[in-house]
């Protein structure tokens, strides 16, 4: 249960602390909109990983 409360509150924090007035990141006002952004980003932070998954495996 406590994975799903941070699973959800995690973006919702992201999404209101937002910066507002700062000319180098863009503000995403539609929470559905910023839903999609957060998922696409953190899939790109996970495909980035170096991981090898193969070496726990092997013996």
């Amino acid at each position: 249960m406590l994975w799903k409360a941070q699973q959800i509150c995690h973006p919702i924090w992201l999404y209101l602390n937002q910066p507002v007035f700062d000319c180098y990141h863009s503000q995403v006002w539609h929470p559905y909109r910023f839903w999609y952004s957060y998922k696409i980003n953190l899939l790109e932070k996970c495909l980035k990983k170096d991981i090898n998954s193969e070496s726990h495996y092997t013996q």
